[in-house]
């Protein structure tokens, strides 16, 4: 709860406002605990399947469930504080409305659904425990980190296996070599996701130099490394991400000098020279069939639009889709010697696909309410900016994977919602508290 009752008495300065009002903080402070579970819960992630599972669960599982067992024994009031905010009641809107249209559906499974709530329960309790700025902060830093130790991790293991190979001719033989430099690295991950990882963490460190932190030139430096390592994997995702994300974040600050502009052009020059040549020929996206076989992300969205109206109405269900509709409509196709039914590798399509477009615009609103949470003149704080190249690296991964209950969403919309909810309540980044905190200074 926000302390609004806060009384000026003869040690206020004239014209000061309180920490209190500045920050929002709420009466019951975030403990060094707090701090690290937040931070713990992030760097951990991508760690996820290499760690072993206890009694079928996976460790990211248990952390989860550890922080709501943590939010709810201590922090009960501030949780139903936080479980009603506008993002929240969207999910739960979403959440009704899916398990309706799958129990309409033949073969219903709500898996998917069960997956999601999952998801939203995480986030409410990050939510929970985003309560100040130095939980943000140590938040932020845990992506930071995440993408350190992946990043580091790539270079060591497939850095020099794809210099070696050489260019590749066309998307085919990337996509060979991609698979040669990565078969023996021990990854268990899926390896976009990986990418993603460090997308996120160079995005989230470049906001935070260029508003004026005092760590800028080191953290510039970790936001080359980790943009280089986003590279490596050859995703496609994962390089409009990067270079979207970026943009947005520069846009937002409205940063138009001379030393902005010379350093991305060295960092886009740099990038060029030292990611291997195989991973350019990755890039490319073509919709024409190769021996009979068309590339796997045109073979889906062609597919999914010459079904659309089949489900565009009321969808065709989770389980219906996996179980019988998707071998029937061309969906499938054989994986190490068995027919399997692919996902659309795009949220709102699979939405759409599931749920029909009620379903889909039930999930925009979540959408919508979340970029609701970034609070005006985010520019003029390093915190505020890092998370605003969260939200677009997470609504453009919305579009490049059909995960739509990933563990990363849980994290950045309870960062999203934690921050709007406790720190700017107001929904405004004053002049007064970048004024009164730390000094900033721009690149």
């Amino acid at each position: 709860m926000i302390d609004r009752a806060i009384r000026w008495d003869s040690k206020t300065p004239v014209g000061e406002v309180p920490v209190e009002v500045r920050y929002g903080s709420p009466r019951s402070p975030v403990s060094s605990v707090e701090q690290v579970l937040i931070f713990a819960t992030i760097v951990i992630l991508p760690l996820q399947n290499h760690i072993p599972s206890v009694a079928g669960m996976s460790v990211t599982f248990l952390l989860f469930g550890a922080l709501a067992v943590y939010v709810i024994v201590n922090r009960p009031r501030i949780l139903g504080q936080t479980w009603l905010h506008p993002s929240f009641i969207a999910t739960y809107t979403f959440i009704g409305v899916s398990v309706l249209l799958e129990f309409s559906s033949p073969l219903s499974s709500y898996e998917a659904i069960v997956r999601f709530t999952q998801m939203i329960g995480g986030a409410v309790c990050v939510a929970v425990l985003c309560r100040d700025r130095s939980a943000l902060t140590a938040g932020l830093y845990g992506y930071i980190a995440a993408a350190l130790w992946v990043s580091l991790y790539l270079f060591l293991t497939s850095y020099g296996a794809i210099q070696q190979m050489g260019a590749a001719a066309n998307f085919q033989q990337a996509t060979h070599v991609r698979e040669a430099a990565f078969s023996e690295s021990g990854l268990q991950a899926n390896i976009n996701s990986l990418a993603f990882v460090c997308t996120q963490g160079a995005v989230v460190a470049f906001a935070m130099a260029i508003v004026g932190s005092s760590k800028r030139f080191l953290l510039l430096g970790i936001a080359t490394f980790c943009l280089i390592a986003a590279f490596l994997p050859m995703s496609r995702g994962a390089a409009v991400i990067s270079l979207v994300s970026f943009a947005a974040v520069l846009y937002t600050c409205g940063i138009k000098h001379g030393k902005v502009m010379v350093f991305v052009a060295i960092l886009g020059l740099g990038i060029y020279v030292v990611v291997p040549d195989a991973v350019w020929s990755r890039m490319a996206f073509s919709t024409e069939s190769r021996d009979g076989k068309m590339e796997g992300r045109a073979w889906i969205y062609t597919t999914a639009l010459n079904r659309l109206p089949e489900y565009f109405v009321a969808g065709v269900g989770a389980g219906n889709y996996y179980n019988k509709w998707g071998f029937e409509k061309g969906f499938a196709r054989e994986f190490q010697g068995v027919l399997v039914v692919y996902g659309a590798h795009n949220s709102l399509l699979q939405i759409t696909i599931f749920w029909g477009i009620l379903g889909l615009l039930m999930f925009l609103s979540i959408i919508w309410c979340t970029y609701r949470s970034v609070p005006v003149h985010c520019a003029r704080d390093e915190l505020s900016l890092a998370l605003v190249g969260i939200l677009v690296s997470l609504s453009l991964w919305l579009l490049m994977s059909h995960g739509f209950s990933d563990k990363w969403f849980a994290c950045g919309l309870g960062l999203l919602v934690g921050a709007r909810r406790w720190i700017w309540p107001s929904g405004i980044v004053s002049a007064v508290e970048v004024n009164q905190g730390p000094s900033r200074h721009r690149l």
